[in-house]
């Protein structure tokens, strides 16, 4: 089953389970692509980077988080980006989409411009509030230094992909997306080391190869709308003109979506940091062991970000009950994923762990926080399969209310008690995430099977 991007065969996929896994498999294929190379880039990078130790490694992982935290307000302006075009396309209404897609990036553009200099500006500060032990401190505040000035046009073209995954075209954004995916590795790999003729820096050439290959990712993103090349098109005669209403309905969807990102993501950096007070070694098997389990998250984001385009495209369309199909066939197919990689996290962690040349302490740990990773990975898959269905079907609020919970009152309160009040140690501490993700999965599943999204005005 073909379908030109952004017309998707709704009616065709509703027909049967097989149809509408097709359609879900091929809106999914090619966001899992992208992420598979994002992730092998990012495998390969900390790969070059552990070759320059513990401290690097603990550096670039404590940089991570802060970074997360300022994307999930992107990610919120384009979770709300995802349901209005998605439900404008369903509805046949392309100009209104295209409208949408203009104010999501000029919303975002200042808020971008301001915070990557803020980010910049204040690194070494973000990095000591992280916890950094003193070897690390230095190497943490240079990294995101140097990763600022690339993250302006990251941002924007994230908002960019949200808007043309929910017109349909997943493929797109991997095109861009893996080319540059391909430049990150080498040029990672000239500045660390340095070869070609260039001087080796380190974990700074880690940082300038991500910010130039990140950045001008982004920028042909944006272009690319400006081209009339693909579904969504943005006029140049038209890119400074401000719609107040258009962008408070985005608004509307996109900041439960933004405070929900937010929530997580800050709640993952209060997580580390509270790791961090164990040491360097507990900070770098953490980083470890969340780096391989990007593999397994593949499918389960391009399966959410599938929920998320049919689930919005089939209440457009006036076809509620396909939209609810679509989800679960969406948690079908994520689960037999990422079941399938918790079982190789749990059987044969030492494996997957020697890429990154880990020794004695350092090792043994990794192992343990792994397998903690792999019990998570079926309940993972439901919960990001049903908040992309809720998100694309403009149920942002509920999402974010489990969120709230699940992370902040189970995870972080789970890792306080256990590392400052009884003391247990890290690994314990460290089946704080099993929870939330078990309870996360739990509310989410029963909140997308009882059906009051479908009555959701966007």
């Amino acid at each position: 089953m073909r379908a030109k991007a952004g017309k998707l065969p709704l009616s065709e996929a509703a027909k049967s389970p097989s149809s509408l896994r097709r359609l879900l498999i091929m809106l999914a294929w090619p966001v899992a692509a992208e992420m598979a190379l994002q992730t092998v880039t990012m495998v390969v990078d900390m790969a070059m980077v552990g070759r320059l130790g513990p401290d690097a490694v603990a550096a670039v992982g404590l940089s991570f988080r802060p970074v997360f935290f300022i994307m999930s307000i992107f990610l919120g302006v384009g979770a709300g980006t995802t349901a209005l075009v998605a439900r404008f396309i369903g509805a046949g209404d392309r100009d209104l989409a295209n409208r949408t897609m203009h104010q999501s990036l000029l919303f975002s553009f200042p808020i971008a411009l301001v915070l990557t200099g803020i980010l910049g500006t204040l690194s070494a500060q973000v990095i000591d509030f992280m916890g950094a032990e003193p070897g690390v401190l230095p190497l943490g505040a240079l990294y995101v230094r140097t990763l600022s000035p690339g993250l302006l046009f990251a941002f924007l073209g994230m908002v960019a992909t949200s808007g043309l995954r929910g017109a349909g075209d997943t493929r797109t954004p991997m095109r861009v997306n893996a080319a540059l995916n391909v430049l990150n590795i080498g040029l990672n790999y000239v500045l660390i080391f340095g070869h070609l003729g260039f001087p080796a820096l380190g974990v700074q050439g880690a940082a300038l190869g991500t910010a130039l290959s990140r950045g001008l990712g982004g920028l042909l993103l944006v272009g690319i709308l400006f081209s009339d090349r693909v579904v969504l098109s943005i006029p140049l005669r038209s890119i400074a003109r401000w719609d107040s209403q258009l962008v408070l309905r985005i608004l509307r969807v996109g900041f439960p979506a933004m405070m929900e990102r937010a929530l997580l993501s800050s709640a993952m950096v209060l997580h580390l940091r509270m790791l961090a007070t164990q040491g360097t070694t507990v900070v770098a098997a953490s980083t470890l062991s969340m780096n391989i389990e990007e593999i397994s998250f593949l499918p389960a984001i391009g399966l959410s970000v599938a929920a998320s385009t049919t689930v919005g495209q089939m209440l457009g369309a006036g076809e509620p009950d396909g939209a609810e199909k679509s989800g679960w066939q969406s948690s079908y197919l994520s689960m037999a994923f990422m079941g399938f990689m918790g079982l190789l996290f749990l059987l044969i962690p030492h494996h997957l762990l020697a890429i990154y040349g880990a020794k004695g302490e350092l090792l043994t740990l990794s192992v343990v926080f792994l397998q903690i990773v792999g019990l998570c990975q079926i309940p993972m898959a439901l919960s990001n399969v049903f908040a992309g269905g809720l998100r694309g079907a403009g149920d942002t609020t509920s999402v974010m209310i489990v969120t709230l919970i699940c992370t902040w009152a189970i995870r972080l309160g789970f890792t306080y008690v256990t590392l400052f009040v009884l003391q247990l140690g890290p690994v314990i501490a460290f089946y704080g995430m099993l929870a939330d993700w078990a309870v996360r999965a739990v509310f989410l599943t029963l909140r997308f099977r009882g059906g009051s999204w479908k009555e959701r005005e966007v």
